[in-house]
């Protein structure tokens, strides 16, 4: 591993902590003024709109943990698959808190510049996590 990807993996590894920390003053200090978050529905500009959007996040889920399950680190870009559980107690895509506790899966790459991170993509296992919230029902032939 080269020593520019041993620093970026420490600087994710810094801004998955403060996630799960709520430690926004790290958050801004590690996100670039111009960064872009790719979500599945929008794309968020800045470090504002980014800590404005966890913010609601932990509303939504505040006893929100997530757990690095494999970190893989090329070049200026680090891939993090992870795993998330909290409790639902904020309203959630229209889903009104059910009290739940959910699990779900992601996978996010973080490309990063100057030692900061510019350039975020967001992919989460969203329908799984609907399911639990009783939001749809599962595809009639996974039912047990």
């Amino acid at each position: 591993m080269s020593t520019t990807e041993h620093t970026n993996a420490d600087i994710i590894g810094r801004y998955l902590h403060a996630f799960n920390e709520r430690d926004l003053e790290t958050l801004a200090e590690i996100l670039a003024d111009d960064v872009v978050e790719h979500s599945i529905h929008e794309d968020l500009h800045g470090p504002d709109e980014v800590i404005e959007f966890l913010e609601s996040h932990f509303e939504r889920f505040p006893d929100y943990s997530g757990t690095t399950d494999a970190m893989v680190m090329e070049g200026d870009t680090v891939a993090v698959r992870y795993s998330a559980k909290g409790t639902h107690k904020g309203e959630y895509h229209d889903v009104e808190p059910t009290g739940h506790e959910v699990e779900w899966t992601g996978m996010a790459m973080y490309r990063l510049e100057d030692d900061e991170i510019a350039e975020v993509w967001v992919e989460e296992n969203r329908l799984g996590l609907l399911e639990q919230l009783e939001a749809v029902d599962p595809p009639a032939h996974l039912r047990i």
